[in-house]
This record gives C-alpha cells, structure tokens and sequence, in this order.
C-alpha cells in the first residue's frame, strides 16, 4: 500500500529503482523455478539404478 502511495505522488528514484527490480524479477522466477526443475530430473535419472526400469 505504501509503495502505491509513493508511486502515485511523487516517485523517488529510491521508489522508481525499487519497482524496477520488481518488475525485472517477476518474469525470471519461473525461469528459474523450470531450470530448477530440470536439475532434479536429472539429477533423479542419474541416481536410479537400471533395474528400475525407467
């Protein structure tokens, strides 16, 4: 609310960078939750042994 606030006001640079970096680190989050994903697959892959069967 507060960060509403100052937006709709009068931004500071502080309040202007702040949004920015928001607005970056929302599209690279499932980017990084994906590649996070892939590694344990993977990682799950190569820790079963071949009479698993998969």
């Amino acid at each position: 609310m507060a960060l509403l606030f100052s937006l709709g006001n009068h931004p500071t640079v502080l309040t202007v960078l702040l949004l920015v970096l928001v607005l970056l680190a929302l599209p690279a989050l499932p980017a990084l939750l994906a590649a996070s994903e892939r590694v344990t697959i993977e990682a799950e892959k190569a820790t079963r042994s071949p009479e698993d069967g998969r």
